[in-house]
């Protein structure tokens, strides 16, 4: 049998750790029975110390203290450090990663339509110590990735570097592949430039355009690549040429079976999630100190999301969203054409928070958006704007607050065939604010408090049937829970 994992007790916890955890349990031996598991189950090996602090890829903090940055659980909850398994072959029959640390050590795919089972509190690092060679997982389409953690114990997708010498970039990410529509790529079983009778098929940025397993596309939109909650992705992101990046998550075709709750993309090289094409939605989810954008859709997606916090770096990163339809053909179809709800955009003073460009449509309802040199920034070189505005495309019932302008001061380019943004978001039947502080509890980075003040609530639009009946703007109730609490982590390094 192909030898997928080797199992080892961590070596790299320190004294003062060991002593940190002392309080828990005294710091035994850590030899391990160096057995290899099957692929289906790794086995744990002999246990070390119980110590919950220190290990190469940062402390337990990285998937135990959430935002405090505490100690961990002693309550007999997962402690990665205990174990360490090297991945260092793609993964081709059902598999279940328990608790541990697992370190990819390639570009891990996940083959063969089977499913990676990941479990509370595990710990997955990105080596960097492989030569030059990039690592990350990729579930391939037709496989799944069930990743499944809780609010006291995440599952952590990080830097293999310690804490302290971690940043963007550091690995590859996590990309899923799916079945969904796209609107462009190679025809598969029909004809024309529409692909008449038969459905787009095309490969992920960021991966080898030659290598089958790094195709998505299909006919199911109501396909799913797999669950992620309570998921942190950290310090991710590659570049491998222009316009050729891995993100921190990367979509390619998930459908609207896909489940996405409760993630973090924090410290990414590149964009935060992009969809390529798709209906997959999202939940819940904190996008923060991204390099480029925060949130990227294209080729089409359909999806739905709510409660999404959007926080870039004050001197860095780039836009909070870009969104496209297909620069090729600004009409294509499927035609993007998201719908969002209670999103919270807090940015560089020097960026655009959002752009939306090359015919994406999309319903935006309930923001908030502060601190950003320009709101919003539409631009379009076929598709005329106004004739979605604003029945499929419209932003509406959201607070502005702290931006240097609205819609794109630049009167002397003409990037969108005529359209005024700032007229048509300040439009009255629109609803949005231009005056009202949302009274954000704290806007830094390493700190943030993302509760908004009841300024917030107000006029604010129903969301439909299938969203929370959340009627004020922002990603968090001004009377509610903090649902960023308990799992969010702000790291600079």
């Amino acid at each position: 049998m192909l030898t997928l994992f080797k199992t080892r007790t961590l070596p790299w916890l320190s004294l003062s750790a060991c002593l940190a955890a002392a309080s828990f349990s005294g710091c035994g031996d850590d030899d391990t029975d160096g057995a290899t598991p099957t692929p289906s189950t790794p086995s744990a090996g002999r246990s070390g110390s119980s110590s919950s602090a220190g290990g190469r890829g940062g402390s337990s903090s990285n998937n135990t203290a959430g935002r405090s940055g505490g100690a961990g659980s002693a309550s007999g909850d997962c402690d990665a450090s205990k174990k360490e398994v090297e991945v260092k072959a793609d993964i081709s029959e059902d598999t279940t990663w328990e608790c541990g640390t697992y370190l990819l050590q390639k570009l891990v795919y996940v083959t063969g339509d089977s499913t990676l089972t990941i479990k509370p509190g595990v710990l997955v690092l990105g080596d960097t110590d492989t030569a030059g060679q990039i690592t990350g997982l990729i579930v391939t389409s037709g496989s799944k990735l069930d990743a499944v953690g809780t609010k006291s114990q995440p599952i952590v997708f990080t830097s293999g570097n310690p804490e302290g010498a971690r940043a963007p970039g550091d690995w590859g990410g996590l990309v899923l592949l799916g079945k969904a529509t796209v609107n462009t790529g190679t025809c598969v079983g029909g004809s024309g430039d529409r692909c008449d009778g038969g459905h787009f098929e095309s490969n992920v940025e960021g991966l080898d355009p030659t290598d089958p397993k790094a195709r998505y596309g299909g006919t199911d939109d109501a396909y799913s690549c797999g669950h992620l909650e309570y998921v942190r992705i950290e310090f991710a992101g590659y570049q491998l040429s222009m316009d050729n990046e891995l993100n921190g998550l990367t979509l390619g075709a998930c459908g609207a079976g896909t489940k996405l709750s409760y993630l973090q993309v924090h410290r990414g090289s590149d964009d935060g999630i992009e969809f390529f094409g798709g209906t997959a939605g999202l939940d819940h989810v904190v996008l923060s100190a991204e390099s480029d954008d925060a949130l990227d859709w294209d080729l089409g997606w359909r999806g739905k999301g709510q409660f999404v916090v959007i926080h870039q770096a004050p001197n860095d990163g780039d836009k909070g969203i870009e969104a496209d339809n297909l620069g090729t053909n600004e009409t294509a179809s499927p035609r993007s054409k998201p719908e969002l709800y209670n999103f919270t955009l807090i940015g560089n003073p020097n960026k655009v928070a959002m752009l939306l460009r090359e015919g994406t449509q999309g319903i935006l309802r309930n923001f908030i958006v502060q601190g950003f040199a320009t709101a919003i920034d539409i631009a379009a070189a076929t598709a005329e704007p106004g004739d979605s505005w604003p029945a499929d495309f419209a932003i509406e019932s959201s607070v502005f607050h702290d931006n240097k302008a609205v819609g794109d001061p630049d009167s002397d380019k003409d990037d969108d065939l005529g359209f005024h943004e700032d007229d048509a978001i300040r439009d009255g039947a629109r609803k949005n604010v231009f005056d009202v502080n949302p009274e954000l509890g704290d806007t830094s980075i390493t700190q943030p408090d993302y509760k908004p003040g009841s300024s917030a609530v107000g006029d604010k639009a129903t969301p439909p049937t299938g969203y929370a009946n959340a009627k004020y703007a922002g990603a968090l109730d001004p009377a509610g829970d903090d649902w960023t609490a308990g799992w969010t982590s702000f790291p600079t390094n």
